[in-house]
């Protein structure tokens, strides 16, 4: 199954959910999201070179390219929406007190494209996904980096979202 479709089968399902276990479902997201970063890890060299860092960043540079940013943002925009309960879990996974930010923007965008089922996190691409999202080895600032060198334009800011608590990745550290 390609991580499009893997997408779409999982927006479909979050759709058809009652929004009783929403905080349940969200959670078990970010444990999803959390397992593609360490598969991603294990599944990368053991010692990163240039040349694959540079790939990496634009594989995901491209996966954005292919998004429609009007329905992330449509699908993320309520605060009791599955994707907002999603993108919080997700949130809460990144240390973004060591995120710089440019790659807290990419960052917060591939929360919300992956939350809205835009942008699947399975598949080959997955676990490279969720090391962009956690910023491993600076890969966010790369996938900008990526983006500006193309003058593809540049997703949304999410990063109010994660600021202003619908996703409160900070409430945790107090």
């Amino acid at each position: 199954m390609t991580a499009r479709g893997l997408g779409r089968t999982a927006a479909r399902l979050a759709r058809s959910l009652a929004s009783a276990g929403v905080r349940s479902r969200a959670t078990e997201f970010g444990r999803s999201l959390k397992a593609a970063y360490e598969a991603g890890k294990d599944e990368g060299p053991a010692d990163p070179d240039e040349t694959s860092e540079a790939a990496d960043a634009e594989a995901v540079a491209d996966a954005m390219r292919g998004v429609d940013w009007s329905k992330v943002r449509s699908a993320t925009s309520e605060r009791g929406a599955e994707a907002a309960q999603a993108m919080k879990s997700m949130a809460a996974e990144v240390d973004w007190a060591k995120v710089q930010p440019v790659a807290a923007k990419v960052s917060s965008a591939l929360i919300a494209a992956v939350a809205s089922g835009q942008m699947g996190i399975g598949g080959t691409l997955g676990g490279t996904v969720a090391r962009a999202i956690m910023n491993d080895r600076n890969l966010a600032h790369r996938v900008s980096g990526s983006l500006a060198r193309q003058a593809a334009p540049m997703p949304p800011d999410f990063l109010p979202a994660v600021r202003d608590g619908v996703i409160d990745a900070t409430a945790r550290d107090a």
